[in-house]
């Protein structure tokens, strides 16, 4: 898409949701034009001369119904998508936690978004193991719920080793958070097997070890929530991201099957999931092409903003599906849109990756 298109696309998709949509908008003005107070309705009807004319009022009445109807609906849908990512639990479970009493894993927690998640849970008083390859930053040196553990995620003896450090550290984790993740933008004939390796093993495999190495706990207790940071690029694959966009769609697929495993076979209610799905995020990721995507008018956030979204849901107590910013959570509905919607959506996209693959 151009930059203009995207614009009048990211206007219109606001407009229709925000004002078209909102049921308490569209009924105040079905209730004005037909049941208002009489003085009222007459200022309107004297300044707006369609509403005189019977034919255009009953049309526009007619349409703020079918608007009344859908936004109702919308709201309706929206609140049973986030009971049945809750396990159709209608209530969260803030009475089984006690943050301060809670132990959190958090895997890439040295620098990023991870760095920030750990210092706001820190600040919600719960005891936090960082594991990283890389050295414990200075901003989360001296603070005595945290812990470091050197750790190599995508070594599955690594994992369940640390994991027994931990449990005789800390005592058994609550939280986990699987946030570690690596990309780079290159072509499918420019990956190199070796980085092919690494990028599925860090950003997908790592997931099945920590989860395998502290779900036992859980389950036992009947007590956890486990936080995978996937991305939109889960939804969406293009050119020059092949790699890194394969690995965020497989993190879904586990999350969704870890869920299914939980309900079906675990028969586990009490462990809660949570998919976190940025999109553009400030990160070292997107340098070589960020001017373009600036120039596109693709909505690029803070890093923070993902790690405050990410405590939030650990201080919810509740399940669910987190896209960042909200308006890109139309972007799960691609795959049911017509093919020549989405080649176009990914075009755009493509073009801009692809630019800052050519000046590397």
């Amino acid at each position: 898409m151009s930059a203009t298109a995207q614009r009048i696309t990211n206007l219109v998709s606001l407009s229709v949701s925000h004002i078209a949509l909102n049921p308490v908008l569209t009924a105040s003005l079905l209730w004005v034009l037909t049941k208002g107070p009489p003085q009222v309705r007459e200022r309107l009807f004297a300044r707006f001369a369609s509403l005189r004319d019977t034919v255009k009022l009953n049309q526009i009445v007619k349409s703020l119904k079918w608007l009344l109807a859908l936004g109702l609906l919308k709201n309706v849908n929206k609140y049973l998508n986030s009971v049945a990512l809750n396990a159709y639990r209608l209530k969260s479970e803030k009475k089984n936690w006690d943050l301060n009493k809670e132990v959190a894993v958090v895997t890439g927690g040295c620098s990023g978004i991870g760095e920030l998640t750990v210092r706001g849970l820190v600040k919600k008083g719960v005891r936090v193991a960082v594991l990283d390859i890389q050295q414990l930053p200075a901003s989360l040196q001296g603070y005595a719920n945290i812990k470091f553990f050197a750790c190599d995620i995508t070594n599955p003896s690594a994992v369940n080793s640390t994991a027994e450090r931990i449990r005789e550290t800390l005592g058994s984790p609550t939280i986990l958070i699987n946030n570690a993740g690596v990309a780079t933008a290159h072509t499918i004939l420019e990956t190199s097997d070796e980085w092919l390796k690494k990028i599925f093993e860090v950003n997908l495999l790592s997931n099945w070890y920590t989860v395998k190495a502290f779900l036992p706990d859980m389950l036992t207790k009947n007590k956890g929530h486990i936080v995978t940071v996937a991305s939109t690029a889960s939804f969406i694959s293009v050119a020059g991201m092949t790699d890194y966009c394969s690995t965020k769609a497989g993190v879904l697929s586990f999350h969704e099957g870890l869920n299914q495993e939980l309900k079906h076979r675990h028969k586990a209610p009490g462990i809660l999931t949570t998919s976190v799905h940025p999109n553009w995020a400030n990160t070292p990721l997107i340098k070589s092409w960020e001017v373009a995507l600036r120039a596109q008018g693709a909505p690029i956030i803070e890093p923070q903003t993902v790690a405050d979204a990410i405590v939030a849901s650990i201080v919810s107590a509740s399940s669910g599906q987190v896209f960042l910013p909200h308006s890109v959570s139309t972007i799960s509905h691609l795959r049911g849109l017509p093919n020549w919607f989405q080649e176009r959506l990914r075009d755009g996209t493509s073009k801009s990756v692809l630019q800052g693959v050519s000046e590397t």
